[in-house]
């Protein structure tokens, strides 16, 4: 049996190798097939087993795995994620598997957390089986499950970080007032500069120079740059409830954020900073909201970061779901 799973383990680890892609459980996964290999090799036939904190370890490095709060932790991987990446990898290779007689799992202890009783995960085979086959065949295959990451983990812009505290913000509040008051005295007072810009260019006894057509094209740009990434999108987020957040919101060290306003449980709305990630149930890489023109007409939409505009999905914030766009 160990022949066998070492069989199926190795070809599984050459698919993964062969088809890199960014997502956290391709990172766990890739950790826990080389650890469980490299095991056998060696001649031991215990099982290898990682707790969350040590995947942690050994993706993101030690120092980002102890700032990590334990609650967080629990949210950063979990077995039924890494079990859909495993399903998504295998149903493009059924064949091969299917020649094999077997497929890989993530197994994991029965324990529901807390002190001295952590969850630990590792790999093991099973049949294939008509029971197996049909949960391999269900009418989620081409559904993606988003999650939402933690306010407080996404870096912010020095300015947007005296707002939002820990990633939120009380729209009825000082600080929401602060935010409002940035918003409107920005558009006024840049439309006020473009005002008093063209009225001195208009002058009657002032020429009209080549510099003066270039200040107008690099004026006429920033106010559409402003006003088409910046402006409109926040003006559209109570209708819209989740965007892009604009690049100047964020940190240089995030790739992208989005803008959610929500209601808590006491009826107050509540924006706050957050990332909507999700896997994809067809190539497994990385499903985030993107622009949904110009090829959808919803304003945004799941994109996978491998095939944008063939991996298309829906996204439903409430119940964190998205379908399949034909």
């Amino acid at each position: 049996m160990i022949e066998i799973e070492i069989k199926v383990l190795r070809l599984f680890y050459g698919l993964l190798m062969s088809q890199p892609t960014m997502n956290r459980a391709y990172d766990c996964l890739k950790v826990l097939f080389e650890k469980t290999i490299e095991n056998y090799e060696n001649g031991f036939e215990e099982k290898v087993t990682y707790s969350r904190q040590q995947l942690k370890v050994a993706v993101d490095g030690k120092l980002s795995a102890e700032r990590m709060d334990s609650k967080e932790l629990g949210k950063w991987i979990n077995d039924s994620r890494l079990n859909d990446f495993l399903k998504c990898s295998i149903q493009r290779h059924r064949t091969v598997f299917d020649e094999l007689g077997y497929i890989p799992f993530v197994n994991t202890n029965d324990t529901k957390g807390g002190k001295g009783n952590e969850r630990i995960y590792w790999l093991e085979i099973k049949k294939i089986t008509a029971e197996v086959d049909e949960n391999h065949e269900t009418s989620e295959d081409n559904i993606v499950h988003y999650e939402r990451s933690n306010p407080a983990d996404i870096k912010l812009s020095w300015l947007y970080k005296f707002i939002f505290k820990n990633g939120e913000l009380r729209n009825k509040s000082l600080r929401g007032l602060l935010m409002i008051t940035v918003l409107f005295s920005s558009v006024i007072g840049w439309a006020a500069y473009v005002f008093i810009f063209s009225l001195v260019l208009v002058q009657d006894e002032q020429s009209f120079t080549s510099l003066d057509l270039f200040w107008i094209t690099c004026l006429g740009f920033f106010s559409f740059i402003m006003f088409k990434y910046w402006a409109i999108p926040l003006w559209n987020l109570p209708e819209h409830r989740v965007i892009k957040a604009p690049m100047s919101l964020i940190s240089f060290a995030e790739d992208h954020a989005d803008l959610e306003m929500y209601r808590d449980k006491d009826r107050n709305q509540i924006t706050r900073v957050t990332k909507f990630k999700g896997t994809c149930p067809i190539c497994t890489s990385d499903v985030i909201l993107k622009d949904g023109k110009p090829d959808q007409k919803m304003p945004l939409v799941g994109r996978c970061v491998e095939s944008p505009f063939a991996h298309v999905y829906s996204f439903d914030r409430v119940t964190l779901k998205g379908k399949q766009i034909k």
